[in-house]
């Protein structure tokens, strides 16, 4: 039985996704409390292995160990909305570095607190707001563009 985040080309254990928000949400905190970019600027990485590469991110190779340290049991979830969840969440992360990089501390406190909320939401009430986003603007487009084109 695996325990990895990745369990099919188009699949993810929920389990571990749930994990891998909970460290968002560690950094996310980590961020406000210290005020430090090297906490998005990691963030930012993650992110941006998790949505536009096939690379397993450091965050996803701990919520694997987590989850087979705690023998959490695999849930396989759709994984497209979850790619796309972490584009947005790339979005966030490299606009947040920006804006402490900047000097922009008070926008960036202000978008980091927004990720935390969407961490909290995943990883403690298992609900996927970018994934929300997915299932109603771009899965409808997506399959009216295929239906023309096939």
């Amino acid at each position: 039985m695996s325990t990895s985040p990745i369990i099919g080309p188009d699949r993810l254990n929920e389990n571990a996704v749930r994990l891998v928000a909970a460290q968002v949400l560690l950094f996310a905190v980590l961020t406000l409390i210290t005020g430090w970019a090297v906490f998005p600027i990691y963030l930012t990485i993650d992110f941006f292995l998790r949505a536009f590469t096939k690379v397993k991110p450091p965050f996803a190779l701990i919520a694997q160990r987590l989850a087979k340290l705690l023998k959490l049991e695999v849930k396989p979830i759709y994984a497209p909305p979850k790619k796309f969840a972490a584009g947005i969440g790339f979005v966030f992360s490299i606009t947040i570095s920006g804006l402490f990089l900047g000097s922009q501390p008070e926008a960036a406190n202000i978008l980091t607190g927004v990720l935390a909320v969407f961490a909290t939401l995943e990883s403690v009430f298992s609900i996927c707001a970018g994934c929300y986003v997915y299932d109603w603007i771009v899965a409808p487009i997506l399959n009216r563009y295929n239906h023309r084109h096939a």
